[in-house]
């Protein structure tokens, strides 16, 4: 995942998905909690995320499908700025994801 500055003060995430198929998604977002595309190698994928700045190192999102959510996930980025965790609950598999939680870790190279 790189992060970029963009939006007036929000942030650009890029990630770069390997394995059976290699993607890039993209989600601009100015980080007040409002709905922007997420998108698939730079079309619409039909997915929404709302992030929303809790604080420096805490933000809460909430993932939509076409209008429709099926998740939530709250992130913490460490005190040194190396690691960002992801609490992720989703409570659809309208994301393509199984229902439940899970948690990621994200390390800086």
């Amino acid at each position: 995942m790189t992060v970029e500055a963009c939006c007036s003060g929000g942030f650009r995430l890029i990630y770069r998905i390997t394995g059976n198929s290699d993607f890039v998604m993209t989600v601009e977002s100015p980080m007040d909690g409002r709905d922007v595309p997420v998108l698939v190698a730079g079309k619409p994928s039909g997915e929404t995320m709302g992030i929303k700045r809790v604080d420096d190192h805490h933000t809460l999102t909430v993932l939509k499908m076409n209008g429709k959510t099926f998740g939530t996930s709250k992130s913490t980025l460490s005190a040194d700025a190396k690691a960002l965790t992801l609490e992720t609950e989703y409570t659809s598999t309208a994301g393509g994801q199984a229902v439940g939680k899970q948690t990621q870790t994200w390390v800086r190279k």
